[in-house]
């Protein structure tokens, strides 16, 4: 059995880790803070505060997200984090480049009703925490959305944006638009939950194999970080039809 993490670290001097709410909708960007409260030599245990955006490092987004009424963080069943995951090889696209519904086609992904769909495209590995992961960011477009969800899929999962790139959406697309992010839109209404930025996806050898994504159960929020992981060889030949990987 095999097993890789896909999850970010999380530290407080890691630039731009999160949504550049400021040049979209022009809201103070919010930070990472992590501070010990107790230390081994004063007070015989180790603990900390953390303080981070629930849209920061590795993470996931619940319906309510952008849906009035949808599920929060603490009501979404764990059936969405963990299940079959197959992996869509998408490593081919060039930074500011968008995914379309012909690549997933072109990928030859084996995608099944009640997958977890992974793409990969390396971005998160050479970019995350730069200017240029978000000025160059690859994007998902509506018709790529769309084949996923004719698919039957149960949660996306990638290492780049789901949805329109905040800084370069389409034309028509902006944030002052009703028809800005669609893809938020069409994913969570359906109670498909969107986990971004994974990393290490390079790592993960099987097509197909277990996913697990395991966030903070925090009450009310829009999300929450989470650890993100891929189980292979986790069965013999004669189980993978029964397990669905």
């Amino acid at each position: 059995m095999k097993i890789t993490d896909l999850s970010l670290t999380i530290a407080e001097d890691v630039a731009y880790a999160g949504f550049p709410r400021s040049l979209v909708y022009g809201k103070p960007e919010s930070g990472t803070r992590i501070e010990r409260v107790a230390s081994l030599e004063e007070n015989k245990v180790l603990s900390h505060n953390f303080t981070m955006c629930t849209q920061h490092f590795t993470h996931y987004d619940a319906p309510a997200h952008f849906i009035a009424g949808g599920l929060r963080n603490d009501e979404v069943p764990l059936d969405s984090f963990i299940g079959p995951g197959v992996m869509i090889d998408l490593r081919h696209k060039r930074p500011g480049s968008t995914i379309a519904a012909d690549d997933l086609t072109a990928s030859g992904a084996d995608v099944r009703p009640g997958d977890i769909a992974v793409l990969r495209t390396g971005w998160t590995d050479e970019a995350f925490g730069t200017f240029r992961f978000w000025d160059e960011m690859i994007g998902l477009s509506t018709d790529a959305a769309d084949w996923l969800i004719a698919r039957g899929i149960k949660s996306i999962a990638g290492d780049c944006m789901l949805c329109d790139p905040p800084l370069h959406p389409p034309e028509g697309r902006t944030w002052s638009h009703a028809d800005w992010s669609p893809n938020h839109k069409a994913f969570l209404s359906r109670g498909i939950v969107m986990l971004e930025w994974l990393t290490n996806l390079g790592a993960v050898q099987s097509p197909r194999f277990l996913f697990g994504c395991v966030p903070i159960k925090l009450k009310g929020t829009d999300g929450a970080p989470c650890r993100a992981f891929a189980i292979e060889d986790i069965v013999d030949d004669s189980k993978r039809k029964e397990l669905a990987i």
